[in-house]
């Protein structure tokens, strides 16, 4: 037994009415890309490379499992955003791109926040749980962190942009004669 997938009226007609893409779309969609992959690129070295001793305790993103969820998915992202900006031209045309965008952002934006919540329990601390803010003890280290963040913030907001152009698929611009 087979399935027949019928379409709906409204998807034909989107393919029938797509427009071009223009030159301005594709670059403002590569552009943002790009920006995602810097940004996210920096994001997870930044904290790779985040480490400080201190009284013979050595503090870095392996002794905590969302920091190392953050780094793996910040690879993942600057990979997906520049993947998807080299092919920008070829995939703007597909309607699962921005699914895809859209899985990426939200998956940015959980791992941010959840290292943000770790952050900023290091950096105030919570008394009646007993944890104690160890960014003062820490401080270049918790800095880093912040800045990691902020890149990463940086990251999801351009993918999220980049996003928000991917919903209403576009031909592919005509080819240059």
């Amino acid at each position: 037994m087979t399935t027949r997938m019928i379409e709906l009226e409204s998807q034909e007609a989107a393919v029938e009415t797509m427009r071009p893409a223009s030159a301005a779309h594709v670059r403002a969609a590569a552009a943002l890309r790009l920006v995602a992959f810097a940004a996210a690129l920096a994001a997870a070295m930044v904290v790779v490379t985040n480490r400080q001793d201190r009284w013979g305790v050595r503090v870095s993103f392996k002794m905590f499992d969302v920091w190392e969820a953050f780094v793996a998915i910040n690879f993942v992202c600057a990979a997906y955003s520049v993947l998807t900006a080299l092919f920008v031209k070829r995939l703007i045309s597909e309607f699962w791109l921005h699914h895809a965008d859209q899985f990426m952002v939200n998956l940015q934006t959980a791992a941010t926040a959840g290292a943000g919540a770790v952050g900023s329990v290091a950096m105030w601390g919570n008394k009646p749980s007993g944890w104690f803010a160890v960014c003062r003890l820490y401080r270049l280290y918790c800095d880093k962190g912040a800045v990691s963040l902020a890149l990463a913030f940086v990251a999801f907001t351009a993918l999220g942009v980049a996003s928000a152009l991917s919903r209403f698929p576009r031909a592919p611009p005509p080819a240059a004669t």
